[in-house]
């Protein structure tokens, strides 16, 4: 029956192709093996006679492509349909959800259909499956051939109760993709029936779901007629970072029947095959040949983020071209390719003002366009983890995402961060029905966002470097008259009031920018606005030194009590990315017109400012205040 792995995510659903033998069953396997897309199928497993007969079951694993953010996989089985082999049908069939019974349209196999469709309700029955309920559907294959039974007459012989009926030539496709959509359709009704976690919700049906399911895997709804094309998905990777990996293979394991032990020479043991151990075999081959598909999967999973991690470490070992929104493309397409996501946009909080970048098709981000969705972003910018936010769990979510186009049933965030602030929060939208990434796969993509941080944040830095010098340049011009205007001011021309250090330096506080103040230090007297402007100006000049010695800017303030003085101290402090080769930079006085103006402030105030003395000196800067009186 339905296996359900909920850490996973994973939902299991067996059908089984059942009927007499040379019936079509293994072929229509197969044709559903070739079409299908190859991500979406597994290995082709056949256990075959020396004669290409089966004789324990053919396995063929297909992926829908998703069930309510569920990872629905659909396990097909196809009994043998030799006599010999009863044990191994019972077996095979054993845990079905739904069956199909492929039956022989020719003339001549009419009593081996019916013999097989009873020993089928009989099977059903021991193995505590109702055979008037079950899902099931009918195929007539074989309607080619030149001596074919009536559509009715085989219907009044097998279809006592009036399941959905398919004529077919598995050959040549025909009635193959719809036999199994089919089959699909009548096993998902019942299970949502029957299965809280697979009810749908109002307004959506089994059947529209299977109709995109079936498109999904294959392409199409009808197979006839169609030739199997090379399926080509751009992704905008280079190829030389990717694993080549082996397309998935039809497995064909031959084993002696014993018929064909009991040649001349063989024991009577050896050609004895005791029903007990035909099932114990059959049972251990089919649990082999699921087996071999989730190794396959394990693998294929693994090489696909090996490759990704190579995709993300040539991205940070390039050469930095272009604006900081192409790499920043680059790395959200990554991310999304990576967590299986439909859309994506990015929000780049080194944008000042922080802006949003979407990927194409995506015209407009679903919840930066909303008022609830900008202030939800806001409050993520302090996100560590990647996280995943369903609809279903979150009112809120649910009606933002009802207002967008498409529409979204959940959110996977991605936060890109550096060791001291967040550069950018990528945002993964899925869509309804699509596979929601598990917890293991989530830790992968942050591990990526982790990776791909490194150029991001170097390539913000230089961004930030080249405004900076172009504000530098217009604002010494301004920086000079405001200088040249209070060195007119006579002293104590400012405001004179006490200034506790708190709300002084407080609003200075940004991220990247710390400010502690020394317990118990002393309030100060002074102009709290012209004051506050000499720090923030120190401020910038430390965040320009940094970008051009290309480290990212941390800075700090510190305020203390020193030798019966109030000292604030300005600096640059290392930083967490170095982005290129250190510059000496000139800090003098004289020829800088910003810091004239902080020579103007501290005069005003009897205070005293202490720079750098020569070029390539750390940036560390002090204003020396008397402390106010008690």
């Amino acid at each position: 029956m339905v296996e359900f792995n909920r850490q996973e995510r994973i939902l299991k659903l067996k059908i089984a192709y059942y009927g007499p033998a040379v019936g079509g069953k293994t072929t229509n396997l197969k044709v559903l093996y070739d079409r299908a897309r190859s991500a979406r199928r597994g290995e082709f497993v056949s256990v075959n006679s020396q004669q290409d007969r089966t004789i324990l079951c053919d396995l063929l694993p297909l992926k829908s492509g998703g069930f309510k953010g569920l990872d629905l996989r659909f396990q097909l089985a196809a009994v043998p349909g030799q006599a010999m082999y009863g044990p191994a049908r019972r077996v095979v069939l054993r845990g079905s959800d739904g069956v199909v019974f492929v039956a022989n349209s020719a003339t001549d196999r009419w009593h081996e259909n019916v013999q097989s469709l009873r020993e089928l309700q009989g099977n059903l029955l021991a193995e505590q499956l109702d055979p008037n309920t079950i899902p099931m559907v009918l195929q007539y294959n074989k309607r080619d051939l030149p001596d074919v039974l009536e559509i009715e007459a085989l219907d009044r012989a097998l279809n006592g109760r009036q399941a959905p009926v398919f004529p077919a030539v598995a050959t040549r496709g025909e009635g193959v993709l719809e036999t199994f959509a089919e089959i699909v359709r009548v096993t998902m009704e019942e299970l949502c029936r029957h299965h809280p976690v697979m009810e749908l919700p109002e307004g959506q049906s089994a059947a529209d779901w299977t109709e995109q399911a079936i498109l999904s895997m294959f392409g199409t709804t009808r197979l006839e007629g169609l030739e199997p094309e090379e399926e080509i998905v751009p992704l905008d990777l280079p190829e030389s970072a990717l694993v080549d990996e082996t397309a998935s293979e039809r497995v064909m394991i031959r084993v002696p029947t014993p018929e064909e032990l009991a040649r001349p020479g063989a024991t009577p043991a050896e050609a004895r095959s005791p029903e007990a151990l035909a099932e114990t075999y059959a049972q251990a081959s089919t649990e082999l040949g699921f087996a071999v598909t989730d190794m396959r999967e394990e693998r294929d999973r693994a090489r696909s983020r090996l490759a990704e991690v190579r995709v993300a470490l040539q991205l940070a070992e390039q050469k930095e071209e272009g604006e900081i929104e192409d790499r920043a493309q680059r790395i959200v397409s990554i991310l999304m390719r990576s967590a299986s996501a439909a859309n994506a946009s990015l929000l780049l909080t080194t944008a000042d003002p922080p802006q949003i970048l979407v990927v194409p098709p995506l015209v407009a981000d679903p919840l930066a366009r909303t008022r609830w969705g900008a202030i939800h972003l806001h409050e993520l910018r302090g996100l560590a983890e990647t996280r995943l936010e369903e609809a279903g769990a979150m009112p809120e979510l649910r009606e933002t995402f009802a207002e967008s186009e498409p529409a979204f049933e959940a959110v996977a965030l991605v936060p890109l961060r550096s060791v001291e602030r967040l550069l950018a929060l990528a945002l993964l939208y899925y869509r309804p029905h699509m596979v929601l990434p598990t917890p293991d796969t989530l830790d992968h993509v942050g591990f990526l966002a982790r990776v791909l941080a490194g150029p991001l944040e170097a390539t913000a830095a230089r961004e930030a470097a080249a405004s900076a010098q172009r504000m530098r340049a217009l604002s010494r011009a301004s920086a000079a008259a405001m200088a040249s205007m209070l060195t007119r001011l006579p002293a104590g021309a400012g405001r004179r009031q006490t200034l506790v250090l708190e709300d002084l330096l407080g609003p200075l506080r940004a991220p990247g920018v710390t400010v502690t103040i020394q317990s118990g230090a002393p309030a100060v007297v002074g102009d709290a606005s012209l004051l506050r402007f000499a720090v923030a100006t120190l401020i910038h000049r430390c965040e320009v030194v940094a970008l051009e010695r290309s480290v990212t800017p941390v800075i700090g303030v510190y305020a203390a009590l020193d030798d019966g003085l109030v000292r604030l101290h300005v600096w640059a402090g290392a930083g967490s990315a170095v982005v290129g080769a250190p510059a000496a930079v000139a800090l003098t006085a004289d020829s800088d017109a910003e810091l004239s103006a902080v020579y103007a402030i501290m005069a005003l105030h009897d205070g005293e400012f202490v720079a750098p003395e020569s070029q390539g000196d750390d940036a560390h800067f002090i204003l020396q205040l008397a402390p106010a009186q008690a």
